[in-house]
Parts: structure tokens; C-alpha cells; sequence
């Protein structure tokens, strides 16, 4: 105790200020205005033993516990006294969402380009609110949700009343043996630098999990974490740096929070002390968004309802994807193509890397290399005649070296620094040819009208899609001409790059825009597709990119592919590409990519034999993989789905992160291995019946069971209750609609389900009903094609009658089963 009262003595400043009490409480739309008083407050232990302090007299922040050894009250430490201005408003934009405001004053960010267009226009005539006040706080009715507001000490409380149980609460109750605060209430935290974040701590639930943040390689469940939220080129996917940071968290509790900001986030999830989370933003004013769900789907449906859900892509990007970082001349490129087709390897997409510039190192201009590429549009041109579509590399940066730099920075088109003069692209190392890299400034809307005006005549010519590669790489210095500093404009980057790229891929191709990006932050769903990064030529990374995606599904959910095989490192084994490349084929997207050759006949007649297997598999997929891409569009939910996602009520689900479902019916439990003997996998079946893919054996569920997979199997189940649209096997997929589909019926659980036919989400309606011992599958729709219907039973399969219409209806008799 003697330390800790020389540590009383010693204080000489405060680590910031916390809400100590309410002193106003005024009504607001929707809502509750508070005006609080603010006191200094310090951390006197460390984050093994935190010890909060507050300015005012020791008897007025204890709690009193009977311990003889009290410390000593030394009295105020802080020249800075109680604030008034603070004010702190919530309000009920929904039945199942909350926004909290705490700040000097509000406006309106410059970042609100996270937010769906529009979205903001919806909360303009809140309905009218009534206080309930007394002496000790007041309550608040609105929309649904209720506000409790406990007046000295402050605490906040937010419940809603269509999820019972659920509620968002500070965590005014966490206090130490001496009765002091080891969670200070929310605030304003002082950086070393003098600088003042604006912060909010709240309470966790013994048993609560946390998942989303983006795309977070080393943790599924982010409880007792430390999460910095400022978006890097990882160089890797095996360490807690992200290239897809997105500053919104989903609880098993019953809430999600959406942190509207573009500057950096440090969260401390239950790592200081289990009782509470705290998150820091790097502004002076914090703008949360709280949603309530009674599943992680409804989570999901309210936050993409504000900040928006994925376009429907182009059916053909569901195909195969072939790349190489990088095929280094038109030649090449060419004999890929011939080797795919003679080889008949499905493949849809080609892309690619930076060798097609005039100057390709770590720059883009959209100047080709005439030399490598000669005549690119005619290539391009005929190879789309193959029925093959072309991917391109970008990156948001020009080298000082190109023809272009000059002019576009004259004209103001890039990121300056305190000089004015363009800001080189921070890639951790500077650039190895010593030019700048300038950056392209998305905030001026001249800038991205340049930008994109460089896309148009490679979308003319017939370019399909174009990887933005990159975007991590705003000096936190720069200076942007909408005035935002780097420090602000780092992590939004991302968003605003692949926006501009997206929308003129829309304008010039008379659909919705496609993209394959690297980074990303909130909204960035709205732009498909993310992949994962740069992964290593080894089963770890094989296994952290799933961990990866899983997250960014909770928290950006949208369509999401990894680099089969790896990206860097030796070249991956046969055994172990053959093990991504059957995880990769069984991903939302499918893109084999690394720094040398990642073609399938690379790795033996072996590999080729397998990845040709799981390619068709792919391709007669297509129907249900287009149908489960407009479930992302139209409800906000990932392709690419946790465990938990399906099974909200199993604990043990919620704690998966080895294995996932593909859409709402499959099972994918990869296997991270690279050896040629059988692998012993453990998967966890969640409740109900499953089928296994291959055998057509079914297995109960609710238990963890041992699968031995060969080299050329990946352990894949069906759900009781799927229909499974399949169609013919192709080379290609194109943007042709499949005439025939064979409809696999796993019986045991009723369904309803639908084949979604174009990106207006026309389709055809099925529903698998029981009628006594018998089972009936009825289908409704205007398209007419042909149906083959298979009905998986516990003799064996049973075949219909394949029957050609736009409605039709199948029934199984009850002889058929067991």
C-alpha cells in the first residue's frame, strides 16, 4: 500500500477524462440529449492491475469493501478541472438500432462515405420522445428500444424489446478489491502526443464472444484481444496486421457495434480486465452505431441496411480463375490459355499482373507494354472469342517515371505532403528505384474522374474486371483536397479506391461492377470482390486465410477468395496445392495466383487429375453459388459462412474456425496437410442429419467425428432439408443460363428455397414439404427448363422422370425410404 500511495504523490498529469455524472437531460427525436460533466481521471496500476483514479475526493469513487487497507486520499492531481460542455446523444434510428454521439459538438464526417447513400435521409423525422426522469436518471422509449440513464454515477444502459435479453451497457460495476474503478466510464483518453481520442468502454458477459474487426488472421473469437485497426499491407497472413481492418464487432450477445469512423480504433476486448471492452477512436467525438439481433444473421442485415450489401456479380465470375504474379507476355498468356483448354481444365478468368505496363514495378498508369504485350486489345479481343474473360492489375499509385505522372500532378490529381508536393506511397520500404509513388486522390472528384477515364478504353476493348490491388498505403501525414490529413484518410482509402474502380467498371459494362481488391474498410462490401492477401506456401497460412475470411465475413459480408496454392515462398508441394486448390474450388470465388506458376499440370498428372475433378464439381455448382450470391445482395449475408452464422444456438459451432458452409447447405472442412498418407480430419457436425457428399452416407449431428480423407478427397456434407440446383458440367460458364438442372433432394427436414436466375432476382421458387411418410418438392417459376430431380434416401438414390417446365412437382413415395 505504501507504493501506491508515492505512486498518488506523484501524479503530474491525467491519462483523460471520463463522464463522472449528468447534469442536463433534454429530450431528442428519437431519443435523449445529455449534458455531462467530465472529470480527469488516472490509470495508477498498469494492464495487469488497472487502478482508476478519478480528480475528486477518494470516499467519492470508492464503493466501500471492508478492506482495512484503504489507500490514502492525496487529493486532486490535475490542473484541469471538471468539464461542462460535453454532450452525449442516443438515439433510436430503428426497432434494432441505437446511435451514440459523445462530443464537444457534431457534424457530420467527411468519412460518411462508410455509411449506404441515402441512408442518413431516413433518420430526419425521428419520432417525437418522452422522458421519464427522477432523481436518479431517466428512462427513454423509442422505437422500441428503451434508454436507461443512471444520472451520479453516469451509466447507460440500451435494451430492445424484439430481442429479449439483449442489451449494450457501460461497465459502471468493475471495480477492485478497494472498491475502485479498474474500467473508467466513457470519454476522452490523452495520447503521449497531447492528442484527445474519444473512447467508449462497455460490459462483457462471462461467456460472451466476439468475432468481425475485418479480416483478422491470428483469432476467430476476438475476446481478450488487443485489436489496432489501421489497415497495412500485411507482407503475410499468420500475424494480428490486416490489409482488411473494419471497425465493427459482432457479440454473441445479442449486439454489434459499428464505430463510424475512418481513423484508427484500438479496442482492448476483455484483456485489461474480463469485465468490460473499451474502444479508442482517433478523433476528439465518437459516433457508434449499436444493433440488436436475436441472430448473428439479423446482425448482419441491419448493419449492411446502413452500410450497404455486395452488387450481384456477373455469373462467369463463379468460374475459374487462373493467374500468375506474373505471366510476362502475351505468348505466355496465350499458351496458358491453349494448355487450359486442351487440358480441359474448366476456367472462366485469366488475369493479369503488373506485366502488362510499360512500367510495372509497383506503379500503374494503364500504358501497356508494347513490347510484352503487343497489340493488348487484339489479345484480349480474341481470347474473349475463346471464351475466356480478362482480368487486369492495378494499384493507386504513378511513378514519377511515367508519361503521366507530370501532367496529373500539375493538375492536382495526388495526395500532397506538408509541401505540397505529391506524397510517396508508403510501402514500408521506399521504392527501390528511387521514384516517388504518388497516390491518387479519390477525394477530388476530378482526380477519380481521371481514373477512371483510364479504365474506359480497356472496358471498351472488352476487359472484364480489374484486380485493385493494394491501397494501404496513405502516409498518415498526407494532405487530401476535401482537407482530410492521412491520419483520417488511411483506413476510408481503400473504400473510395475500389468505389471509383467499381463504378466505371458499372458505366462502361452495363452491369453491376466487379473488382478483386486487397484492402478494405466498413462499406467495403458493397464493392465485391475481396480476396485475402498474401499468403505463404504453407498449411499455417493455408489455414490462417480461412480465420481471415471467416472474420471478414462477420464484419464485411460479401464474396471473399484466397490465392490457391499460396502466394510467396517455394513453390507449394503437389500435396499441398492439391489441398488448397480443393479448399479454393469450394470458396465463394476460385483464383489460383503465387510468384511462380500455380496452373494445375504444374504439380503432376496427379494434381491436374484432382483440380479438374473439384473445377467441375465448381461448375455444376454455379446455379447454387449464383443463387447464394444474391442471399449476400439482397440480405447482407457472407457466401462464405462460420459455423455460427447457421447454428446460432450451438456453442460448440461458435467456436469453429477450422471448417465453414459454403452458402447455407454445405459443410467444407478443408485439410490443412500437406502429406500424400490419408488424414484423420475431426470435423464437428452441427444437430440434425448430414450427408456425406461422396458416399451418400448420413451421420447425426451434434458430435465431433473423424473423417480419413485421401489426397483427392475433401471432407464435404450436405444439410437434411437441401435442394441442391446443379448443372451440366462446362469449360466455361460465360453469362449463359443452364437449360437442364438436377435438383439433389436430401430429405429429413422440411425447406424452402429458391434458383435465382439474374441480378434482379428473378427465379424459381422450391419447397420440400413432408406428407406423412412421403416427401413432396414443389417448384414455381416462369423460367421453362429442364428438371432432374435425385432424391437422396437411406436405400439409395431415387431418379425422377426428368420433367421440362417452368412450375413442377416431385413427390418420393414411402416405399422409397427407410
Amino acid at each position: 500500500m505504501k507504493q501506491f500511495q508515492a505512486l498518488l504523490t506523484k501524479l503530474a498529469h491525467h491519462d483523460g477524462d471520463f463522464i463522472r455524472r449528468i447534469s442536463r437531460i433534454e429530450a431528442l427525436p428519437g431519443g435523449v440529449r445529455l449534458y455531462c460533466e467530465l472529470i480527469g481521471f488516472r490509470n495508477m496500476g498498469d494492464n495487469t492491475r488497472p487502478i482508476i483514479v478519478s480528480d475528486e475526493p477518494l470516499a467519492q469513487q470508492t464503493i466501500f469493501t471492508n478492506v482495512p487497507n484503504q489507500p490514502a486520499d492525496v487529493g486532486a492531481f490535475s490542473q484541469d478541472q471538471t468539464r461542462h460542455s460535453f454532450i452525449l446523444e442516443i438515439q433510436a434510428l430503428s426497432s434494432h438500432c441505437a446511435r451514440i454521439r459523445l462530443g464537444e459538438q457534431f457534424a457530420e464526417s467527411r468519412a460518411s462515405a462508410m455509411l449506404l447513400p441515402g441512408i442518413q435521409e431516413t433518420w430526419e423525422n425521428l419520432p417525437p420522445s418522452e422522458i421519464l426522469e427522477d432523481a436518479n436518471g431517466a428512462q427513454v422509449a423509442a422505437h422500441g428500444l428503451t434508454i436507461r440513464v443512471g444520472r451520479d454515477p453516469f451509466t447507460l444502459r440500451i435494451s430492445c424489446t424484439a430481442v429479449p435479453g439483449a442489451e449494450f451497457a457501460t461497465a459502471g460495476d468493475d471495480r477492485n478489491v478497494h472498491g475502485l474503478l479498474c474500467t473508467p466510464a466513457p470519454g476522452l483518453y490523452r495520447t503521449a502526443e497531447g492528442r484527445q481520442e474519444a473512447f467508449w468502454s462497455w460490459a462483457l458477459a462471462p461467456d460472451e464472444q466476439i468475432y468481425g474487426l475485418g479480416e483478422r488472421f491470428s483469432a476467430f473469437d476476438q475476446r481478450g484481444k488487443e485489436v489496432s485497426l489501421w489497415t497495412l499491407d500485411a507482407w503475410g497472413v499468420t500475424t494480428d496486421a490486416s490489409y482488411k481492418c473494419v471497425p465493427f464487432l459482432l457479440s454473441s450477445r445479442h449486439y454489434g457495434l459499428f464505430f463510424h469512423t475512418s481513423t484508427p480504433v484500438q479496442l482492448n476486448l476483455g484483456t485489461v480486465t474480463a469485465r468490460a471492452a473499451t474502444a479508442r477512436v482517433g478523433e476528439e467525438a465518437l459516433d457508434l452505431f449499436v444493433f440488436f439481433g436475436a441472430t448473428p444473421k439479423e446482425l448482419l442485415a441491419e448493419y449492411t441496411r446502413y452500410t450497404g450489401r455486395a452488387t450481384m456479380p456477373p455469373r462467369w465470375a463463379f468460374g475459374v480463375w487462373l493467374s500468375r504474379c506474373r505471366y510476362q507476355s502475351r505468348a505466355e498468356v496465350e499458351a496458358v490459355a491453349a494448355r487450359v483448354r486442351a487440358e480441359q481444365v474448366p476456367c472462366d478468368v485469366l488475369h493479369i499482373d503488373p506485366a502488362w505496363l510499360s512500367h510495372p514495378g509497383l506503379s500503374c498508369d494503364f500504358v501497356e507494354n508494347q513490347q510484352a504485350f503487343p497489340d493488348l486489345t487484339g489479345m484480349v479481343r480474341e481470347l474473349g472469342e475463346q471464351h475466356f474473360k480478362i482480368s487486369l492489375w492495378e494499384l493507386p499509385y504513378v511513378s514519377a517515371r511515367s508519361e503521366r505522372y507530370a501532367a496529373a500532378a500539375e493538375a492536382g490529381y495526388f495526395l500532397r505532403d506538408e509541401e505540397g508536393a505529391p506524397i510517396c506511397a508508403d510501402f514500408g520500404t521506399p521504392p527501390t528505384d528511387g521514384y516517388n509513388r504518388a497516390i491518387v486522390d479519390f477525394t477530388n472528384p476530378q482526380a477519380r474522374a481521371w481514373w477512371q477515364d483510364l479504365h474506359r478504353p480497356w472496358l471498351q476493348a472488352g476487359v472484364a474486371v480489374f484486380k485493385t490491388d493494394f491501397g494501404e498505403g496513405v502516409p498518415a501525414n498526407a494532405r487530401a483536397f476535401n482537407g482530410m490529413s492521412g491520419y483520417e484518410l488511411h483506413n476510408l482509402f481503400p473504400l473510395l479506391y475500389n468505389a471509383a474502380v467499381h463504378e466505371v467498371i458499372t458505366q462502361e459494362t452495363g452491369r453491376p461492377g466487379m473488382v478483386w481488391g486487397r484492402s478494405a474498410w466498413a462499406g467495403s462490401q458493397r464493392y465485391p470482390a475481396q480476396w485475402g492477401g498474401d499468403p505463404k506456401t504453407d498449411a499455417w497460412s493455408m489455414r490462417a486465410s480461412l480465420r481471415g475470411g471467416l472474420n471478414l465475413a462477420l464484419s464485411a459480408p460479401g464474396l471473399w477468395a484466397h490465392d490457391i496454392g499460396g502466394f510467396y515462398g517455394p513453390p507449394p508441394t503437389p500435396e499441398l496445392y492439391i489441398r488448397w486448390a480443393q479448399f479454393g474450388l469450394l470458396s465463394p470465388l476460385a483464383r489460383a495466383h503465387g510468384t511462380t506458376p500455380r496452373e494445375p499440370w504444374e504439380f503432376g498428372e496427379e494434381a491436374l487429375t484432382i483440380f479438374r475433378r473439384y473445377a467441375l464439381l465448381r461448375m455444376r455448382l454455379n446455379p447454387y453459388l449464383y443463387s447464394m450470391a444474391w442471399e449476400t445482395h439482397n440480405a447482407g449475408l457472407p457466401m462464405l459462412r462460420p459455423l455460427l452464422l447457421e447454428f446460432p444456438e450451438d456453442p460448440l459451432a461458435a467456436r469453429v474456425d477450422d471448417a465453414y458452409m459454403l452458402g447455407s447447405a454445405l459443410l467444407v472442412a478443408p485439410i490443412f496437410s500437406e502429406t500424400r498418407q490419408p488424414v484423420a480430419r475431426s470435423i464437428y457436425l452441427p444437430a440434425g442429419t448430414w450427408f456425406d457428399f461422396w458416399t451418400d452416407g448420413s451421420l447425426s449431428g451434434g458430435q465431433v467425428i473423424t473423417r480419413m480423407a485421401d489426397l483427392a478427397t475433401l471432407p464435404l456434407y450436405v444439410r437434411a432439408g437441401t435442394i441442391l440446383p446443379l448443372a451440366p458440367e462446362r469449360m466455361f460458364i460465360g453469362d449463359e443460363l443452364p437449360n437442364t438442372l438436377t435438383l439433389e433432394v436430401y430429405p429429413g427436414v422440411e425447406n424452402v428455397a429458391r434458383v435465382i436466375w439474374n441480378d434482379t432476382g428473378a427465379g424459381t421458387d422450391m419447397k420440400l414439404s413432408r406428407q406423412g411418410n412421403s416427401w413432396r418438392l414443389e417448384l414455381a417459376g416462369e423460367r421453362e427448363i429442364t428438371w432432374q430431380v435425385r432424391w437422396h434416401t437411406q436405400t439409395g438414390i431415387q431418379e425422377e422422370t426428368p420433367v421440362r417446365g417452368a412450375s413442377a412437382t416431385f413427390a418420393l413415395q414411402e416405399t422409397s425410404q427407410k
